[in-house]
């Protein structure tokens, strides 16, 4: 039986302990314990539990993706936001304060609302000047988003190089089915773009999308994934211990995983994350509430704060070029034979 001696682990103690020096004191003694007693179950079970998390390495660093283009009450309102400069200057702030990888959102060609959100293709010289002004600026890890659009629109974005992109398995957060077709046809474009694709999970049956197509071969390991916890009232998928349990356990071997959540429960989804050997996003479109009713009013004091958990739970932060590491890049351009 495979177990993680070697690996650091986390008392209920000590977590008690880091959660009250963080403000994350309103955490129960049941949710604690939880914490402390999963990861005593997963030194134990083996291949039975968290594969994904153990197989990554259980105590990887942390890669810290800041998401500074989203739409959140201290945010420049839209499409402001997207300015190219005002865009780097938000990633640049994101990654000074630790963050190894960047969601970038460039504008679209329109915001019409009666075209569907998977046809309102991509201003590509907006996506393409954001790109080379933050590369031209820090080495983060540049991950395209805007996943909603449809194959055949998005795939000019792939020509542009990203590191990676948001990809679909089911479902967008505004309630936007993806066909099981179209989520094959994404698949292939990245793989043939040499793009490490980033699957959005928004509950269990994207997993299970997400095994299926990993079957077929057209998505490559490390597989990169990020689970949405209370992110839509579409999906409002409970933002607790439990639930990210869940998850995990559908999880492929070989997943580099990353918890999303909106709101007042983000910094303790994150605390459990960094605690379980996942990896975090974060930014002022998150809604971070650096203590009840104060929200944070910059990229950076995001994160600093998800710095600050890790630093207290042990955990180093990734670079850019670690994070790179841990997830295959650069991809290089394939031709599948499928």
């Amino acid at each position: 039986m495979k177990t993680n001696e070697n690996k650091p682990t986390l008392s209920r103690r000590d977590f008690v302990t880091t959660a009250a020096a963080v403000g994350l004191g309103g955490m129960s003694a049941t949710v604690l314990t939880g914490v402390g007693a999963l990861r005593a179950e997963a030194a134990q079970a083996g291949d039975r539990l968290l594969p994904a998390a153990r197989d990554a390495g259980a105590m990887d660093k942390l890669v810290i993706t800041v998401s500074p283009s989203g739409e959140a009450p201290n945010l420049p309102s839209q499409p402001d936001m997207r300015v190219p400069k005002l865009h780097a200057d938000a990633v640049l702030e994101g990654f000074n304060a630790g963050a190894s990888i960047v969601h970038i959102r460039g504008t679209r060609v329109t915001e019409d609302p009666k075209i569907p959100q998977g046809r309102r293709g991509p201003t590509l010289d907006n996506w393409r000047e954001v790109t080379s002004l933050v590369r031209s600026r820090c080495d983060i890890v540049v991950n395209f988003g805007s996943s909603a659009m449809e194959p055949s629109i998005r795939k000019p974005l792939l020509a542009l190089k990203p590191d990676a992109g948001s990809f679909l398995v089911g479902h967008h957060y505004g309630g936007m089915a993806v066909p099981v077709e179209d989520q094959r046809r994404s698949a292939l474009d990245h793989l043939e773009a040499g793009v490490l694709p980033e699957v959005e999970i928004f509950h269990t049956g994207d997993m299970a999308n997400l095994n299926a197509l990993i079957k077929t071969g057209v998505i490559r390991p490390p597989y990169c994934v990020t689970l949405f916890f209370d992110y839509t009232h579409y999906y409002a998928v409970p933002a607790t211990l439990q639930q990210l349990q869940n998850q995990l356990a559908l999880l492929p071997p070989n997943t580099h995983w990353t918890v999303c959540v909106k709101g007042p429960m983000h910094l303790k989804m994150a605390a459990y994350a960094i605690a379980l050997g996942g990896h975090v996003r974060t930014g002022l479109e998150n809604e971070v509430e650096l203590a009840p009713g104060r929200p944070a009013k910059s990229q950076s004091e995001c994160v600093e704060r998800i710095v600050r958990i890790a630093q207290d739970l042990g955990r180093p932060v990734a670079t850019p070029q670690e994070a790179r590491e841990m997830l295959g890049l650069p991809r290089k351009p394939e031709k599948p034979n499928l």
